[in-house]
């Protein structure tokens, strides 16, 4: 889909009023502005996902269409003057937008998805998709919101469940003090109590409550959960796996691409120690920075939130351990599953002309010939006045242009 940018409507108010500008100085920012756009929406958004059925993809909870899911393209094409929350992926979803499960306030019937015919809408709602609590917008067990502008605390994403937890909820560090206007340049991650990449994928406890196997090894080796330790306010890791060669505790903490953010971390010391911090509350509120590991104990006796943490390798074993049935009921996978992308946008951009003439042919006959009539009329009288500031070398000012859309109005009265 080629893309078409322009300045801002305001763009010119917003500067000084004697400021002169060139039309260089125009195309110039024009086309900063563009290129930040395909930085920000890399993919072409003229399609729908909905056609393809459950996939593992990017999808945003629409707040205003009853907080249902909608794939990239919908998100921009039909849902970008709604209130979305953006879940990053979900396995096995279909996009909502052309169902009837779409509720916006004026009725489901005055809505429909602009990528899927008419004729084809609405579908029946998505019986297999699953809607937890991300989807209102409220993320991690202590149901925070979440905003990327102010949020100073990685989160970490359950390899089951895909939703995300805050370390410091997953009992792996302190929650950081709040603070204004914070740097993520300057925001480093304190030592995890597990660094991040120590472990291949966090199963959180309510998905670790699916399956028996999973209670069954939850604190052997491979299988890490964090617990309160013998002394009063501190804790440690159970299930450490100590096999092979000791893990990079000194590379960085945040490089795992299953952290919410990515930041450098300082080095740990070879020889962690157990570190005070507050028991586990209600609300989540954990913490501490690094432990020992010890043996694990059973599981009646386990005091802590339920978390497991896979070491490396713990997945690959289990595929040759267990048969094709067992497997399949586990509440994850054991092969990450591909995340479908939509086509790249191409690098094109729309003149003014081409995006007039697709505007122009989507209007009636005799609209169609007055807007075309009066578009060449503006860009005839522009050249004109663009031609006599480049031969008299003045540049174009804010007031020249005002002054000139000014005339354009006072003509059609």
């Amino acid at each position: 889909m080629a893309a078409f940018s322009v300045l801002p409507t305001d763009y010119l108010a917003t500067q000084p009023g004697s400021s002169e500008m060139t039309l260089q100085n125009l195309i110039d920012t024009q086309d900063r502005l563009a290129e930040e756009a395909r930085e920000v929406l890399p993919y072409s958004f003229d399609e729908c996902t909905y056609s393809k059925g459950y996939l593992r993809q990017s999808v945003w909870s629409c707040l205003d269409c009853g907080e249902k899911g909608v794939c990239y393209g919908c998100s921009i094409s039909c849902h970008s003057d709604h209130r979305l929350v953006e879940l990053w992926t979900k396995r096995s979803f279909q996009c909502d937008c052309p169902t009837s499960a779409m509720c916006p306030s004026e009725g489901p019937s005055k809505r429909r998805c602009s990528l899927n015919p008419p004729e084809q809408q609405p579908q029946a709602p998505n019986d297999r998709n699953h809607y937890g609590q991300t989807f209102s917008g409220k993320f991690c067990r202590c149901g925070r919101d979440y905003d990327p502008e102010t949020e100073i605390e990685a989160m970490v994403t359950c390899i089951a469940c895909e939703d995300w937890f805050h370390e410091s909820c997953l009992n792996l560090q302190p929650r950081p003090e709040p603070r204004e206007d914070v740097d993520d340049d300057e925001d480093e991650e304190s030592d995890c109590l597990i660094p991040s990449d120590s472990y291949d994928g966090l199963i959180c406890a309510e998905c670790a409550k699916l399956h028996p196997l999973l209670a069954e090894r939850s604190g052997t080796d491979g299988w890490m959960i964090i617990e309160p330790h013998d002394k009063e306010g501190e804790w440690k890791v159970v299930g450490k796996k100590m096999a092979g060669s000791k893990r990079a505790n000194e590379e960085d903490c945040g490089s795992d691409p299953k952290r919410a953010r990515v930041e450098d971390a300082p080095a740990e010391s070879d020889h962690p120690t157990v570190v005070s911090a507050p028991p586990v509350e209600a609300d989540g509120v954990v913490p501490t920075e690094t432990a020992e590991a010890v043996a694990p104990v059973p599981a009646a006796a386990r005091k802590g939130a339920g978390d497991i943490f896979l070491a490396h390798g713990i997945r690959e074993e289990l595929k040759a351990q267990l048969d094709a049935a067992t497997a399949a009921a586990l509440p994850f996978p054991l092969e990450d599953e591909e995340i479908y992308e939509p086509p790249k946008d191409e690098d094109k951009v729309e003149t003014l002309e081409e995006v007039t003439e697709r505007v122009v042919s989507t209007l009636p006959r005799v609209q169609a010939i007055e807007a075309l009539h009066g578009y060449q009329a503006m860009k005839d009288k522009l050249k004109v006045m663009l031609a006599a500031h480049a031969q008299s070398g003045e540049a174009v000012s804010r007031e020249d242009i005002e002054g000139f859309f000014e005339e354009l109005r006072q003509a059609k009265k």
